[in-house]
Order: C-alpha cells, then structure tokens, then sequence
C-alpha cells in the first residue's frame, strides 16, 4: 500500500481543480492506497508545515505554486517533505513558468499535451521528469448504459472572455512586447497547427530583442497571444453557430455579456460547478469541444461528453487522431473553417439515428479508456517507474 498525499489550494475554475484531485484521490484510494488530502478551504496555509519530515510515496497538486514556496531559512518547502512531488499543469507551461523554473530536489510535471512535454523537458531541464495523462470527467448514471432522453440539440461548456477586451490589454503592452504579441497572433492564425513556441521560434532569426536563453520568458511574457487566440477562436466558432440559426446551449460564466446573448436560438446557462455540467452533457445530443490552443493533447471535454452518451464534435490534434477514429467514436471539425462546423453541425442534427450511434460507440470506447480508474493507473505505472 502507498501513501500519497494531495493539496486542494485552488477553487478556481468552477471547482475543476477540486474536482480533478478528488477523483484521483477517490481512485487512488479504490486501489486500497492511502490517501491524504490538504484543503486551503479547510484549514490555514501554515498547517502545510505539520507535513515537514514525513514520508509519502507522492505529493500532487494542480496548477501549484508549491514549488516557489520556501522557509523561513530560505530552503524549498516541497524539499522538507520526503517524497516526490508532481504538478499536474493544466494550462500551457507558459503561465506556470515562474513555478517551473523553481528547483526543488524532486520536482515531476504532468501535463495535458505531448507539446507541452516537450517544452518541459526542453526550457526546464531541471524537472526530473514529465508526463503526459489528460483529465476526464464521469458517467454519472453508470449504471445504465442506455442511450438517455436527450432536451439539448448542441451545448458547449466554457467562459466567455472578450477578445476586444483581450486586444486592449495587448494595446497597453510597453515596447517591443506588443508587436511581438502581435507577430505572434498572426503568425498562428495564419497557421494554426503552431504551437506559440513554434511561432515564437520562427520570430528569433528576425527579431533581436528575442534571447533564445530567455526564451520561456519571452514566452511568459507574451500570454496574451494564447489568452486572445483562446478568446477569438470560441467566439468566431460560436458565433457561426448562432448566425446559422442552430440551437446552441452554452453554460459558463460571461455569456450574458457576449454577442451571442442577441440570439433567440442560443439559451444560457449560468456557471455552474464544474461537476454539475455532466447533467448537460447527458442531455445532449451533441458536444462541441474547442481546443484551448492545445495543438498535441486533449480537454477533459471530450472524455466527460463520451462517458455520457453525447457525440463529441471536436477539433483535432494528433493524439485525439490517435485515440478515436472520426466518425466512429467522435466527429472532428476544422476550427479554421466556421462552415466547416456548421454544416457538421446540421448534418448530425439531421440524422439522429447516426448521432446516437456515434455518441454510443464513444460511451463504450471512454468506458474502457479514459475513465478514472485509466488515469489513477497511468499515475501508479508512471510512479512505479520512477
């Protein structure tokens, strides 16, 4: 039996990250391991310190900012407690890099895309290791397996930021900063299977304020490109989808703000946490998933879509090409090409019989793949080989 323990300090994101360390807390203690659990919600910060001198086979946490906490003598917080310590990233590394150029002794990553690995191992030699394991969600009625009584034709679940309000922040970057930024968001979507750090790479032979040694940096820097790109993409893709006149559900914190608040064929549904959209999920007939400018990795979308009977419609990265086969378990869509979307969209709505039986052949291929039980194991098999 193994010991392991994890810290809950974040509530952000309708509680994702609750949820996520809960389920494999939950899994890990299926498996008959022990499981301890650090809540921020539950107790002060300074309790953290009791863990000091103990042993664990693990120490997780999501989207930490452990790595950059120290004592009072200056050494690494993580390094009083003997055990390895995984973050599990769910964003680009970009935003994580003032953690990740930390060094705490064993300091693992895992992360959501294999381009994200490859940065990781690239920019911060200093990780021990990382690994790649995406997050999924739950069937929440496991015990029937039937096709259910659909109410949603299309639902999508995310927030709305503005990409208007994204570009006046960019306006007030200082310097060279801004055009950069700037070269960047054309130059992906221009292309859009770069990654930023592809574009960026593309920049330095022409732009001298770029120190290749400085790179992740630069890159920090330059959030806005992913923060933009992210905003633009959801709401050209979205609104598409309401300019056509399909019904269109979309549950998530600022919608009501967003054009697509205009339209009397899309209903909203105000945040929810993250656990309570799987009852949406189960209604619908269709998912719509939009990459989060992850160019080689997944979203938890997909898999919580699947294990509950709805057909996921997503953009595709090569490990989603490598997991599914399109229109036999999901449906992939081109996200540079709006019509694309659209008339995928219509054409599945047309024909509901092929609809179910999609959405059915994915329920089977995520209930054998990608439940929690997979990624508690994947976790233990990555643990065990060091």
């Amino acid at each position: 039996m193994k010991h392991f323990l994890l810290f809950q300090l974040k509530s952000v994101c309708y509680n994702s990250y609750t949820y996520f360390s809960q389920s494999l807390a939950d899994e890990l203690s299926s498996l008959s391991h022990s499981v301890e659990i650090f809540s921020a919600e539950r107790e002060p910060a300074e309790a953290m310190e009791r863990f000091a001198g103990h042993h664990f086979d693990a120490v997780i946490d999501f989207n930490s900012g452990l790595p950059k906490v120290k004592m009072d003598d200056g050494t690494y917080f993580l390094d009083q407690i003997d055990a390895p310590f995984y973050d599990v990233i769910l964003d680009h590394p970009l935003y994580h890099h003032d953690a990740l150029k930390q060094t705490p002794k064993n300091f693992h990553v895992i992360c959501l895309d294999r381009n994200h690995k490859k940065y990781i191992e690239t920019w911060y030699p200093h990780v021990a290791s990382v690994h790649v394991i995406p997050m999924t969600g739950e069937d929440i009625c496991p015990k029937d397996p039937a096709y259910p009584q659909k109410t949603i034709d299309l639902f999508f679940s995310g927030s709305y930021t503005s990409p208007k309000d994204v570009e006046a922040s960019i306006e007030n970057i200082p310097g060279f900063l801004k055009t950069m930024t700037k070269d960047l968001i054309a130059a992906i979507q221009k292309k859009p299977s770069l990654s930023q750090e592809e574009a960026m790479k593309s920049l330095l032979p022409s732009c001298d304020e770029i120190v290749e040694e400085l790179f992740p940096l630069h890159m920090q820097a330059c959030f806005l490109c992913d923060s933009y790109l992210r905003a633009w993409r959801r709401e050209e893709l979205l609104l598409s989808l309401a300019e056509a006149k399909i019904p269109l559900t979309i549950c998530g914190n600022g919608w009501r703000s967003s054009p697509m608040a205009e339209f009397k064929n899309v209903s909203l549904i105000d945040d929810k946490d993250f656990k309570d959209t799987f009852q949406y999920f189960r209604q619908a007939y269709i998912t719509l998933n939009i990459m989060p400018e992850f160019k080689d990795g997944s979203h938890d979308r997909v898999y919580s879509s699947m294990l509950n009977h709805s057909l996921c419609l997503t953009d595709a990265t090569p490990m989603l090409k490598e997991q599914f086969e399109d229109g036999k378990d999901l449906v992939f869509y081109r996200a540079d090409r709006p019509d694309d979307l659209c008339q995928k969209v219509l054409d599945l709505l047309e024909n509901k019989e092929k609809t179910e039986h999609i959405a059915q052949q994915g329920y089977k291929k995520a209930v054998l793949e990608h439940t929690w039980k997979n990624r508690g194991e994947k976790f233990l098999e990555i643990l065990a080989h060091g």
